[in-house]
């Protein structure tokens, strides 16, 4: 008998596909800085740049994560 998927595992990954994606575009228009706090930054900007610090520097073995590109 096949195992089970792991539907929360595939979650995830196809969630943090779609965050590298918006992280991606943000690099592409130019204004993606990675910092925590600037005051020309919108709540939005703000927002991506604490998901791209997450996303490309906080990592912990085994969590899953894929590497930038894929």
């Amino acid at each position: 008998m096949a195992p089970e998927p792991d539907y929360d595992a595939e979650y995830a990954r196809r969630i943090e596909r779609h965050a590298n994606a918006v992280v991606d575009a943000a690099y592409d228009e130019g204004w993606l800085t990675f910092l925590p706090e600037d005051e020309h930054q919108t709540p939005l900007q703000r927002a991506i740049n604490e998901l791209a610090r997450n996303l490309r520097f906080k990592h912990f073995d085994g969590d899953g994560c894929l590497e930038h590109g894929q």
